[in-house]
């Protein structure tokens, strides 16, 4: 069954949300974990494409995005990272970072699945409903409050 967590940050705006993302999937590629990124719509993974790339300057983070154009033979296998929306995702992967408004179907088949709460109305709103849907299911949630550290 799939580990779900909940980084909770006190954090209000959605760069920052998205700086923790990197954060995260820095150290889950360093654990050599294959991670998925899940985002809402095409303009959301091409912005955190541009962001992994200039993250810091002393990491790199191996990733490729995910797109109208790719197809389940040409999802990369060796790449670490992919990016992406909808109903392509690579198969195999170890984690996905949900940082979409609602869950995808797909989510199951991943060993861990992360969100990252932070303060503002909308991420609220689409992570409390995660959360429900995770409990409702038996899932088991790890909430992992990062207001005390951040």
């Amino acid at each position: 069954m799939t580990d779900i967590d909940f980084y909770i940050l006190s954090a209000q705006q959605p760069v920052q949300r998205l700086d923790f993302a990197c954060r995260l999937i820095e150290k889950a590629y360093r654990s050599r974990c294959k991670v998925y990124v899940n985002f809402d719509n095409e303009a959301q993974a091409k912005a955190f494409d541009e962001q992994l790339w200039s993250y810091r300057d002393s990491s790199f983070i191996p990733h490729a995005l995910l797109g109208p154009s790719t197809s389940e033979n040409k999802v990369e296998e060796n790449c670490p990272v992919h990016l992406g929306y909808g109903d392509l995702q690579p198969p195999h992967f170890d984690v996905m970072v949900n940082l979409a408004t609602e869950i995808p179907p797909t989510h199951a088949r991943y060993k861990r699945l992360l969100e990252v709460v932070i303060q503002q109305d909308a991420v609220l709103a689409a992570t409390r409903d995660h959360y429900r849907f995770y409990k409702e299911r038996g899932y088991p949630i790890n909430n992992i409050d990062m207001r005390i550290s951040d």
